[in-house]
């Protein structure tokens, strides 16, 4: 199928408009704070091992919920992953990242909405949950400040596909324990390539260990072709250098 190059920039023009000197600074904010906060490894990852040791999913439950996620969450996510696994980083010293999400139901609570992302941890040490409590504590107040709830966690798996490992199942099960319909955003930023929005939502079937899917959708109208260049045109934030520079700035 052929595509109008005039239709790709007008959606990517759309979103840049919406992406504001807060967003951006507010997503290299929290990637700041969550790298100071961050500093020590737990535990090295052993990839081949991570990404073999799944459980098993299942085809797809029928539902009426729905899962509707912000642009600006799934930027801060790629962003997130990709500060830590990035071509100006030998691939060897890739990581995996965390944090939390933060969302409200809908009006008759079939509906969640997915609204923002929390940066909590990234290293060799990644257990894919959050080790610092009082980063958790900071993120919650900040959270409910926003009249919004902890409503999941997401995680990334950069460059090795979209699924979920026995760990992270694990994890998944600790989060739904707290609310049954806790969600999981798994990320794989080399997925985002014009053809997949490279992420995925789960949730777990804890009682026969399984895992399967949940339906999903983006807040903002916008194609797949345009993800690739956004995250471009915020790489100066995955990078840690102002986004925007006043004139009077140097």
């Amino acid at each position: 199928m052929a595509y109008d190059p005039d239709e790709i920039e007008a959606w990517k023009k759309q979103i840049r408009d919406e992406l504001k000197k807060e967003v951006l600074a507010e997503i290299h904010r929290e990637l700041s704070l969550e790298e100071k906060d961050n500093v020590n490894s737990k535990k090295v990852m052993d990839r081949d091992a991570h990404a073999n040791a799944t459980p098993e999913p299942v085809e797809l439950i029928p539902t009426d919920e729905q899962v509707i996620i912000s642009i600006k969450t799934i930027l801060k996510i790629a962003s997130h992953a990709l500060k830590y696994a990035n071509p100006r980083i030998s691939r060897s010293k890739w990581v995996e990242v965390i944090g939390l999400l933060a969302g409200k139901l809908g009006k008759d609570e079939s509906v969640l909405h997915v609204e923002d992302a929390y940066p909590m941890g990234h290293g060799d040490a990644i257990y894919a949950e959050i080790k610092d409590y009082k980063n958790f504590v900071r993120a919650f107040n900040d959270i409910k400040q926003k009249d919004l709830f902890i409503c999941g966690w997401y995680h990334s798996h950069p460059s090795y596909g979209l699924f979920i490992s026995q760990e992270d199942f694990g994890t998944q099960s600790r989060y739904q324990r707290l609310w049954k319909r806790s969600i999981a955003i798994v990320i794989d930023p080399y997925l985002i390539d014009g053809n997949s929005l490279g992420f995925d939502v789960f949730r777990g079937d804890l009682r026969a260990k399984k895992w399967y899917t949940i339906p999903h959708s983006l807040k903002e109208p916008i194609d797949a072709r345009a993800l690739p260049s956004l995250l471009e045109f915020i790489n100066p934030v995955i990078e840690g250098k102002d986004v925007y520079l006043e004139y009077d700035e140097e």
